[in-house]
C-alpha cells in the first residue's frame, strides 16, 4: 500500500472515508488539500462516533475531521518521538492502543506516518516488514457458548481484544479465567436489547454473531422465542453495525439449511436449501436478511457450520460426536438410528480459525460471501464405527428407523480457495479427546442438563417465569 492512498479530499464523504479506512487497516485516513497538504485527519472512531451522535454520513468528512492532529517534520528522531510521547495525554491514544501521527515535509505534504503506543514507538508506515492488524478490537455475540469459549481464546492468543456480549444462558463456564485478561472485556445483557447492543459495539472493528437457540429440539420448545432471538435480533444486530459503519460482520449459520438432500450428493454454496426445521428456516431467513443489508461500507459474510464435535470450556454432549463417545465410555452401549445419512463436521478449534482467517483475510475477498465451514464428511454409521474403535468394550446398536431427515454433504472448496481456510482435525481427534477427558474423571455426569441446550432450556422455562 502506497501513502497517497489513505488520502481523501475534504469535500468527499465520511462515507469514503469509511470505505478507504476498512480497506487500509490502519484507522486513520488523511485529508489533504489540491497539493496533498495536510488539513487534517479522520479515526475510525471519530466516524462511529459522529454516526452515533446523528451526522449523516453522506456529509464532508472535513466536518469532522481533526483540525490539528499530533504531527511530526521530517527531521524527527527517536529522541524527538520519547519526548513526544511524554507530552501526550493518555487520553489521546485510541482505543485499539496505537496512535497514528503524520510525519509532514516543509511544504506541509504527509510523507510517512509514525506509530507509537503508550509503550513507545512501534514503527512507520514505510516500514517493509511492519505488520498493522485490520481488525483489532472484535466483539462476540454468544462468546460464552461453545464455540465462543474456543474462539475468545484464540483471539486473545492471536493478539486481538475480544469484548463478549451474552446473557450467560447457559453460565460463564466458558470465561471464568477470561475475567483477568487485560485484552478481555465482557457485557452481560440481551442482544434482544438496542441499549445493549449499542453499547457493546462501541470501538469495536469486527462482530462476530453466535449467539441464538441452538439445534432444533431448543428451537422447537417455544418457536416464538427462536424467531424472536435467531431472526429477528439478529436483524437488529446487523442492522445497528450497518448504521455504526463496522464493516465485517460474520453471521454463525448452519449447514442444516440444506436439510433433506440427495444421498451422497456433493452440495456447495449456490446448492438448492431445503430447511426440514424451524432452526435452519430462520438460519436462512436471516442470511438472506443480513445478506441484503451489504452496501459500500458494510460487508457481512455468512458462515454455514458443519456440526461441530470435541471438547471446549463450555461443554456440549447433545452433538452426535460428543455424546456417542460419552455413551460409549459411560455406559458401555449407544446406538445409531438409521446410519446411512450423511452429515458435515467440522472440530470446534477448526471452526474457531475459520472466523480468524476470516477477519484477516482482505475485506473484497470474503465481502458478501458465504462459506460452508465444514472440512469432513461422513455418514452417522461412519461416527459410530469410529467411536467403536477407540472405545471396543462398548456395544453399538444400530436401529432402522431414522429420527433425523437431515441427509447431506457439504464442500468447503471455496473457503479454502478464496481464504486459505483448512481443517486440521479429524473425527478421530475429537473422540480421543472425550475419551482422554472420560478416563481423566472430568465429567462426572454427562447427562447433566447444562451439557444439553434442549434439557437445560427446558428445565429453565419450567422453573422461571422470566424470558431467557
Amino acid at each position: 500500500m502506497k501513502l497517497p492512498e489513505i488520502f481523501i479530499k475534504e469535500n468527499n464523504s465520511i462515507k469514503d472515508a469509511m470505505k478507504i479506512i476498512d480497506n487500509c487497516g490502519l484507522g486513520i485516513v488523511l485529508v489533504v488539500d489540491s497539493t496533498n497538504k495536510l488539513l487534517g485527519l479522520v479515526a475510525d472512531s471519530d466516524i462511529r462516533r459522529a454516526v452515533m451522535n446523528g451526522t449523516n454520513i453522506d456529509r464532508n468528512v472535513s466536518t469532522i475531521m481533526n483540525k490539528k492532529p499530533i504531527v511530526v517534520d521530517q527531521q524527527y528522531t527517536k529522541l524527538s518521538i520519547d519526548n513526544l510521547l511524554l507530552d501526550v495525554n493518555k487520553s489521546k491514544f485510541p482505543v485499539y492502543g496505537t496512535l497514528c501521527i503524520p510525519v509532514l515535509n516543509n511544504r506541509g505534504q504527509p510523507v510517512d506516518i509514525i506509530f507509537v503506543s503508550e509503550k513507545g514507538y512501534r514503527g512507520k508506515f514505510s516500514d517493509a516488514n511492519l505488520e498493522m492488524k485490520k481488525v483489532t478490537r472484535v466483539l462476540v455475540v454468544g462468546g460464552a457458548g461453545y464455540l465462543g469459549g474456543i474462539l475468545s481464546r484464540k483471539l486473545l492468543a492471536n493478539g486481538y481484544k475480544v469484548r463478549i456480549l451474552d446473557n450467560l444462558m447457559y453460565g460463564d463456564e466458558a470465561l471464568k479465567d477470561l475475567y483477568k485478561e487485560p485484552n478481555f472485556e465482557f457485557v452481560k445483557g440481551d442482544m434482544r436489547d438496542i441499549r445493549t447492543v449499542v453499547k457493546s459495539i462501541k470501538d469495536v472493528d469486527a462482530v462476530i454473531h453466535l449467539a441464538a437457540i441452538v439445534g432444533d429440539p431448543a428451537s422447537a420448545l417455544d418457536p416464538g422465542e427462536t424467531i424472536e432471538i435467531n431472526y429477528l435480533s439478529s436483524m437488529l444486530l446487523a442492522e445497528i453495525c450497518r448504521l455504526s459503519q463496522i464493516n465485517r460482520f460474520i453471521f454463525a449459520s448452519t449447514c442444516s439449511v440444506y436439510g433433506a438432500s440427495e444421498t451422497g450428493k456433493m452440495l456447495n454454496e449456490t446448492s438448492k436449501l431445503n430447511p426440514v426445521s424451524l432452526y435452519a428456516e430462520m438460519k436462512l431467513k436471516s442470511e438472506k436478511g443480513i445478506l441484503s443489508l451489504e452496501d459500500d461500507n458494510f460487508s457481512p459474510v455468512i458462515f454455514r457450520m458443519g456440526t461441530l464435535f470435541g471438547l471446549a470450556p463450555r461443554m456440549r454432549f447433545d452433538l452426535v460426536v460428543n455424546v456417542l463417545t460419552a455413551k460409549a465410555m459411560k455406559e458401555k452401549s449407544f446406538s445409531i438410528f438409521g446410519g446411512t445419512q450423511w452429515r458435515a463436521f467440522c472440530h470446534v478449534e477448526d471452526a474457531a480459525q475459520a472466523y480468524i482467517d476470516c477477519l484477516e483475510a482482505p475485506i473484497q475477498k470474503i465481502k458478501g460471501e458465504i462459506f460452508n465451514v465444514a472440512p469432513i464428511n461422513a455418514t452417522i454409521l461412519d461416527i459410530g464405527k469410529a467411536v467403536k474403535v477407540h472405545v471396543p468394550t462398548a456395544n453399538m446398536v444400530i436401529e432402522a428407523t431414522k429420527t433425523d431427515e437431515r441427509d447431506y454433504c457439504v464442500s468447503d472448496e471455496k473457503i479454502r480457495k478464496k481464504i486459505g481456510y483448512k481443517g486440521s482435525h479429524a473425527i478421530e481427534d475429537g473422540i480421543t479427546s472425550i475419551v482422554n477427558a472420560f478416563k481423566e474423571g472430568k465429567y462426572k455426569d454427562y447427562t447433566a442438563s447444562k451439557y444439553y441446550n434442549h434439557t437445560y432450556l427446558h428445565e429453565s422455562r419450567m422453573t422461571s417465569d422470566e424470558p431467557i
